[in-house]
């Protein structure tokens, strides 16, 4: 989990798990917080407009990755708390694992 201003605050990487996990799951979460936008809608954004997601990948140092997955956190006025970023199966199934996780909690997820 990512703060509002994209520091980690938690992790957890399953043994066992491929070398880039960590870095992808983070990228999800750093993408939504820095666009405002879940990884899901992110992905939909770079399918338009694929010049632009290349710019934002050269101006975060390759930080963003515009793939569900990405979640953000909200509280119960609505405003952004930090990004959850899950890597490791399909991103639908990495979302829905976010989404599940962050409701636990009894935050909102806009994964968007």
């Amino acid at each position: 989990m990512l703060d509002p201003g994209g520091h980690l605050l938690a992790f957890k990487r399953e043994d066992g798990s491929g070398i880039l996990r960590p870095q992808i799951a983070q990228a999800k979460a750093w993408g939504a917080l820095g666009m405002g936008l879940g990884g899901r809608a992110l992905a939909g954004c770079a399918v338009e407009a694929p010049a632009f997601f290349s710019a934002l990948t050269d101006i975060s140092d390759g930080r963003i990755a515009p793939v569900a997955g990405g979640v953000l956190v909200r509280d119960g006025d609505g405003h952004v708390i930090g990004a959850v970023g899950i890597s490791g199966d399909h991103p639908d199934n990495d979302e829905a694992c976010a989404v599940y996780g962050i409701e636990r909690t009894g935050l909102i997820a806009d994964g968007g």
